[in-house]
């Protein structure tokens, strides 16, 4: 059986999973959280980035969340749209492509500027990043997709 999509939602202090059915679980970190707690600078440091990671592993632990059959994310989040391959309704990319997004992230944030290309460095579009490729990461969503709500 195929699982249903998930709804992800990014909000200033938390982040919002919601099914189809309308059950949702929230984890007490968001993009503002990451951008007034950890990073100072742009783009965010290796250690800025590191203690960013903790913050929301921390959080997912927290929520106790584990999808039986995680398969897509979807979002309308504007944060999550200006991510490179992300920008139009429809579009998607896999976990490895997301996992590749924060190597380039990872790259930067250690000096290297010829993995910049496409990839905003910003404060929100790096939390926004961050949240995404953790809860892809660690509860097992194999895609993330543009969709209208």
């Amino acid at each position: 059986m195929t699982a249903l999509p998930i709804q992800l939602s990014l909000l200033p202090q938390r982040t919002t999973l919601t099914a189809l059915h309308g059950d949702s679980v929230n984890f007490e970190v968001g993009p503002q959280t990451l951008v007034s707690t950890c990073f100072r600078h742009e783009p965010p440091t290796p250690v800025e980035l590191e203690h960013a990671i903790e913050l929301i592993e921390n959080a997912l632990m927290d929520a106790g969340y584990r999808p039986e059959n995680p398969g897509a994310l979807v979002t309308d989040d504007a944060q999550i749209r200006r991510l490179p391959g992300l920008e139009e309704l429809g579009a998607s990319l896999t976990r490895d492509q997301v996992e590749s997004l924060f190597q380039r992230l990872a790259d930067i944030s250690l000096g290297s500027p010829q993995t910049r290309g496409d990839l905003p460095t910003d404060r929100e579009a790096a939390a926004a990043l961050l949240i995404l490729r953790e809860c892809m990461h660690h509860l097992g969503f194999t895609s993330i997709a543009i969709a209208a709500r």
